[in-house]
């Protein structure tokens, strides 16, 4: 399947100080480069590695198809306006290119399917933290913790609607920062105070919880992809 920029209301609309991003909230990031990669079960993602206060690091997802191959709306929405606000336009095609780049703590070089569009690209990112409890894989049954997307900006402010609608710039922006940048997402039941009682506990294990850190995200082939 072909993915294409689009400029449709309706594929714009809006879904319901540290080194190291951890918190929710809007941070002015730069995408060093944005890779596309395959699960095993075949869904594609993208993920960024990104730009902040001069330190790199990974923020994965969103999902851009399903395990069956259909088009996630939610993730395929949120790369359109990512595209919008790199200055793409109606119908333009994204440009996927074989790179090689130095990740993770050594520096081990790795090669990405990145799309060009978006690479050393200045933003504005709004992620949000979710905690959750797997049921498969090694950390199944384990409290874990992601940092989720759930919008870009412009490096001005500018949300992708008001540059395609050329509407006043930093309303959306103002909007988010006051009523979602510090929301929280608790899954499986999980409460603040578990949370909180999970965060006391790592931080009274004899092994000191590592700093997030840039991990490397291989290139996988893929059939069926949405981008091309």
């Amino acid at each position: 399947m072909k993915f294409k920029v689009t400029t449709n209301a309706e594929a714009l609309q809006e879904a319901s100080g540290s080194s190291y991003i951890s918190k929710s909230g809007i941070y002015d990031v730069t995408v060093t480069f944005a890779s596309v990669d395959v699960s095993k079960n075949g869904a594609e993602s993208v993920n960024f590695n990104l730009d902040y206060n001069g330190n790199a690091q990974t923020i994965y997802g969103p999902y851009v198809t399903n395990t069956d191959g259909a088009t996630n709306e939610i993730g395929a929405k949120l790369i359109n306006k990512l595209a919008i606000i790199a200055g793409m336009t109606d119908g333009d095609d994204f440009e996927i290119e074989e790179e090689s780049h130095r990740v993770g703590k050594d520096k081990k070089e790795v090669d990405f399917a990145v799309i060009t569009n978006f690479s050393d690209l200045p933003i504005k990112i709004r992620l949000q933290e979710e905690y959750y409890i797997p049921e498969k894989g090694a950390k199944a049954g384990e409290i874990q913790k992601k940092m989720v997307i759930k919008n870009f900006f412009r490096e001005d402010g500018a949300s992708a609607e008001e540059i395609i609608n050329e509407g006043e710039i930093g309303k959306r922006l103002a909007l988010e920062e006051e009523k979602y940048a510090s929301n929280v997402t608790y899954k499986n039941d999980l409460t603040p105070e578990d949370i909180q009682a999970w965060k006391d506990s790592k931080k009274d294990n004899t092994t000191t919880t590592p700093t997030p850190k840039a991990k490397a995200t291989a290139k996988k082939s893929s059939g069926g992809s949405l981008f091309k």
